[in-house]
């Protein structure tokens, strides 16, 4: 029972319609599981805002088949990577707490400096504004701030950039502080890059989600005076 009690967060964000990436053993092929329980052995050629593309893996040089996301269950990746697809109820029960935690854990294991690989991001919270720094290779910090975020302040979200299975670009118009002494918030496009698709719809939605929280949050406080 302490086992369930104590890892409830992390097994309320498996339900995430952010994509939860969690690590299997490998697989041939990528499974797509319907919301029926069907599972259908496939190849994904793409995965887009409303539509997963694929072929049928028996038959790879035959069409392509499209498949609606709401239909859809879990997709099994032939590198072990599981992408969940959920319900807005779901997503919706998810702590502003957990869903920092899930920000910080996926960001400072897949996301990176947008020019190179060589560069990862190191994500925290100071309250409610998120802070990225960029390490150098060994790991020492890139800069002695970073940049402070303002996401309860976002002008837009651009879908995710896809240029490979392993490299994806999250572009996002976001609040940055300027000036902490003046208090001074600028327009910033956060450019971050992923290593795979996946990884980067998975930030990205837990980033929207995110936003959302902060929103929620500002209009109840609003609501008390």
């Amino acid at each position: 029972m302490n086992f369930f009690k104590n890892n409830l967060p992390l097994i309320k964000l498996s339900l995430l319609p952010f994509c939860l990436i969690i690590h299997l053993h490998s697989y041939s092929q990528d499974i797509i599981t319907k919301s029926d329980g069907e599972k259908i052995e496939a190849k994904i050629d793409l995965i887009g805002t409303d539509e997963v593309k694929y072929k049928k893996y028996n038959h790879l040089d035959g069409p392509s088949y499209m498949i609606k996301k709401s239909n859809i269950s879990e997709i099994k990746f032939n590198n072990g990577i599981v992408q969940l697809f959920n319900n807005s109820k779901e997503k919706d029960e998810i702590s502003l707490k957990e869903t920092k935690e899930f920000i910080i854990k996926t960001i400072n294991k897949h996301g990176f400096e947008e020019d190179t690989f060589n560069r990862k991001y190191k994500a925290s919270f100071e309250g409610d504004y998120l802070r990225l720094i960029v390490l150098r290779r060994n790991g020492v910090d890139h800069s002695n701030d970073g940049i402070l975020y303002d996401f309860s302040n976002v002008y837009s979200f651009h879908r995710v950039s896809k240029r490979s299975d392993k490299k994806a670009f999250i572009n996002i118009w976001v609040s940055i502080l300027k000036n902490k002494k003046k208090n001074k918030w600028d327009k910033h496009k956060l450019i971050m890059r992923v290593d795979g698709i996946p990884q980067a719809e998975s930030i990205l939605n837990a980033l929207k989600h995110y936003n959302k929280l902060l929103l929620d949050k500002q209009k109840t406080s609003d609501l008390k005076f």
